[in-house]
């Protein structure tokens, strides 16, 4: 399901009438073979060293410090809006860059406070996201069933940049599986995913991937 941010009444009809079409064809791979290419090669240089997720503290305090320190050492000791300017400086002619961001402990304080506090540390990089020029992209496994409609209204109340929200596809097998197939739904409308930030293992899993990818503590994980 995608939603666009704009008007609540007219968001909940787009989903309804284009759910089905679009992501029901989340399957269907794009983007420039460049954006394909660098994704590949970053896979296959971080190899397993990928496959792991750091666990989340008990505390909410100690969480949101560790966030905070992800974010400001994400790429090689630097922080993920400072890879963000030299990426956007650094764009091909045409080339429309793209973020992606996860919904539960990554935008929401889900585990300690629900779905009505946002993360201040993952509103700074989307906000300085969208100041850059790139889009702002959420995906979910969430759908209206589950709290989408609360994420939503959540994130604009708070006036937080958002180009389109991506929930659970009808139909999908699981949530590696949905959260691949609407990344490519995003690919396939020309952007480049330029970074994920996420806080689960499957949310990286599958392609297409980001050139770049910030993992923040996953609470299903136990350190």
């Amino acid at each position: 399901m995608l939603t666009t941010t704009k008007a609540p009444r007219v968001r909940a009809a787009l989903a309804a009438l284009v759910g089905a079409a679009l992501l029901g064809g989340c399957a269907v791979t794009g983007g420039s073979p460049g954006a394909r290419h660098e994704a590949a090669a970053q896979g296959a240089a971080q190899g397993a060293a990928d496959e792991w997720m750091p666990a989340a503290p008990a505390s909410a305090a100690a969480w949101l410090a560790d966030v905070g320190h992800i974010y400001d050492t994400a790429v090689g000791g630097g922080s993920a809006e400072a890879w963000l300017r030299q990426r956007m400086a650094h764009r091909r002619p045409g080339e429309r860059l793209a973020v992606v961001l996860g919904i539960d402990d990554v935008m929401l304080q889900t585990h300690f406070a629900g779905l009505n506090a946002l993360v201040p540390r993952s509103v700074r990089f989307v906000r300085t996201a969208h100041a850059l020029g790139y889009s702002v992209f959420y995906v979910t496994g969430r759908s209206y069933g589950t709290g989408l409609g609360d994420v939503e209204s959540t994130i604009e109340r708070a006036n937080v940049p958002a180009n389109a929200f991506y929930g659970r596809p009808l139909g999908a097998k699981d949530d590696e599986s949905a959260k691949a197939e609407c990344r490519a739904a995003i690919e396939h409308q020309g952007y480049t995913l330029a970074m994920s930030v996420a806080a689960s293992e499957v949310s990286f899993d599958g392609a297409p991937a980001a050139e770049k990818e910030v993992r923040l503590p996953d609470f299903a994980v136990t350190g």
